[in-house]
């Protein structure tokens, strides 16, 4: 008993959703919906509430074209000048006179500071007293042995007293000297780290004297780099913290050895005369061009994007319109059919659709998407990148704007021209019209 009644349940279920299916197919004669409530429509939704039809995204683009790259060594150093000097008081004294400031020219043998010592300067008085004393004493001890009163050793230990005494003289004589510091090479001073009426000493620098003329970095770079550097290699140096400081330099050394304790060989890159911006004591970034390739295909290299660590780029390509597609697909090709409920639903989205189309602020202009291609790359610098696969010359990547891209979004090029916008007062105007309607209605009232 029991399982028939659930079998009768079953089938009055089944009946009553075949009946409702049919109602639905057939349109109930009227062909309304049952389910419209004030005679709306299935999805009566404006297409234009989102943004419009066509919501295009403004990019900037470049041209996959020939073009050459180069394959780098990357390394860093500080610059420093290949001829500077260091220069520390031979002698301690007092800083009496100071003649130079930071970012002089100097020549080689000029004076920079004079330091004064009172003990210097009696000990040379005494030395020289200590000669003129002497040669008095060697005339006397010749008069005596021209006249037979002395020997010829006495003579000669005169003589020796005079030798001695000039020596001391000239060993005062020029640690008094000691008291001026010159410099030994011609350049630009760098460093004053001494004040007029401070104690100078040899253990403290007093200047530092570059030549800016000529600069360079030493780095150093692995063993197994060997194989492709050489003197003459151009060199790129950058500054550490601003990518637009930039300036040309060369190898000009090549240490004969490699360091046992590092694996690396020391490598001297001389930076190209005539360059100002940089400065002695700047860390600097060096590539080294090791290899070109000339004559590829090339994209700017903010065109190159990274997807799971592949390398990626967004092809901007043609997209057919929506009028295409539309007229492909009408559903009204037929006109004796029955026009049901989802026939008269359809239609009414294809009137929809097609007065969007006829008044698409879009018209005419070029309908562009994009499509994200694997790449296979090669040598990339600071600008280029070398395409191998998965472009061919002529076409256009995004190179700015490419966040947030999607496959389906659609693009716009700054060429382009842009529809009319509605204004904020055109938005407006008709709210205030309300108003002033229900204003005058409410004084008639």
């Amino acid at each position: 008993m029991r399982s028939r009644k659930h079998l009768r349940h079953t089938l009055s279920a089944l009946t009553g959703a075949l009946v409702l299916v049919t109602i639905l197919a057939c349109g109930g004669g009227g062909g309304d919906n049952p389910w419209a409530q004030d005679g709306s429509d299935w999805d009566t939704k404006d297409d234009s509430e989102d943004g419009g039809p066509d919501r295009r995204v403004l990019v900037e683009s470049a041209s996959v074209e020939p073009g050459s790259v180069a394959d780098h060594l990357m390394t860093s150093g500080t610059l420093e000048g290949e001829f500077q000097a260091d220069l520390f008081p031979e002698a301690t004294g007092v800083v009496s006179r100071i003649q130079v400031e930071e970012g002089e020219l100097v020549r080689a043998g000029q004076t920079l500071a004079i330091i004064s010592n009172p003990s210097l300067d009696a000990g040379a008085e005494r030395a020289s007293v200590d000669v003129a004393k002497a040669k008095r004493g060697v005339d006397e001890a010749e008069r005596l042995h021209t006249s037979g009163a002395i020997s010829d050793k006495e003579l000669q230990d005169a003589r020796d007293v005079l030798a001695m005494s000039q020596a001391s003289y000239s060993e005062a004589t020029r640690s008094r000297g000691f008291t001026s510091i010159d410099s030994p090479i011609a350049g630009t001073v760098s460093v004053r780290e001494i004040r007029v009426g401070e104690l100078a000493n040899s253990g403290r620098r007093a200047f530092q004297v570059v030549d800016l003329s000529k600069l360079r970095v030493v780095v150093q770079l692995p063993e197994r780099d060997l194989a492709r550097i050489s003197v003459g290699q151009t060199a790129l140096l950058t500054g550490a913290y601003d990518d637009d400081l930039q300036v040309d330099g060369s190898i000009s050394r090549i240490s004969p050895v490699v360091d046992p304790t590092t694996g690396t060989v020391k490598v001297t890159v001389d930076v190209a005369p005539g360059q100002t911006i940089i400065r002695p004591g700047q860390y600097v970034k060096v590539r080294i061009e090791v290899d070109r390739h000339a004559d590829v295909l090339t994209i700017p290299r903010r065109a190159l994007a990274w997807d799971d660590g592949e390398p990626v780029a967004w092809k901007i390509v043609d997209k057919p319109s929506d009028t295409d597609a539309n007229d492909a697909s009408d559903p009204d090709t037929n006109e004796d059919r029955s026009k049901g409920f989802f026939a008269r639903w359809f239609e009414t989205r294809q009137e929809r659709v097609e007065a969007t189309v006829e008044n698409d602020p879009w018209e005419g202009i070029p309908r562009r998407g994009v499509e994200k291609i694997r790449l296979e790359i090669g040598f990339t610098d600071t600008k280029r990148v070398e395409i191998i696969g998965g472009l061919e010359q002529g076409e256009l990547v995004v190179q700015v704007g490419s966040g947030g891209l999607r496959a389906e979004t659609l693009v716009k090029l700054p060429g382009d021209p842009d529809p009319e916008v509605e204004t904020a007062s055109d938005v407006d105007e008709p709210e205030q019209d309300k108003a002033s309607s229900k204003s005058s209605d409410g004084a008639k009232g």
